[in-house]
């Protein structure tokens, strides 16, 4: 037997506009994302070698495909909307939270990510648009990620290089 939806997931429009009345609210965490509720998820700030590589990604995937790569975009997905640590587009357009997903997600992962957070938030990004999916682990290692699962390399042909003696930790 299934069990009723007793409070129903947001549709796409609901959620936009829940993070829209969020935006500048008193009271709110600094970083946050939402749930496919509409509930807040506190993010927590990133250290100092989480954000090194960050923008390390950042200007490589900028060097290597062009366009604008950014940091800390909200995305639209089926999960809620998420917050990447990178994301990169061709061009931008002007829409908040973005939608389709950008092109490239990259998520650089915490000593506070599960593993479930990881791969709902890899399978979102993709089924939401992204074209690629990087994730980042604690161990340094980089894994890639499109429609049809992990890839053994990129499909845009990036070579991502982590700053030295930020990983491994």
């Amino acid at each position: 037997m299934n069990a009723p939806a007793v409070y129903p997931k947001l549709s796409p429009q609901e959620l936009a506009q829940r993070w829209h009345a969020l935006a500048g609210r008193p009271g709110l965490p600094e970083r946050y994302e939402l749930d496919e509720y509409g509930e807040v998820i506190e993010m927590i700030a990133p250290k100092t070698a989480h954000q090194r590589i960050v923008g390390a990604i950042q200007r490589q995937l900028e060097r290597a495909l062009g366009g604008e790569a950014l940091p800390g975009v909200a995305v639209l997905t089926a999960i809620g909307v998420r917050v990447p640590d990178v994301v990169w587009q061709p061009v931008w357009g002007d829409v908040d939270p973005v939608s389709p997903a950008p092109a490239v997600c990259v998520e650089v992962q915490s000593a506070d990510n599960t593993r479930r957070e990881l791969n709902d938030k890899v399978t979102a990004y993709l089924e939401a648009g992204a074209r690629e999916v990087v994730l980042v682990e604690l161990s340094g290692r980089i894994r890639w990620f499109g429609a049809e699962g992990e890839r053994s390399a990129s499909a845009l042909g990036l070579a991502l290089v982590l700053p030295p003696g930020s990983y491994p930790r």
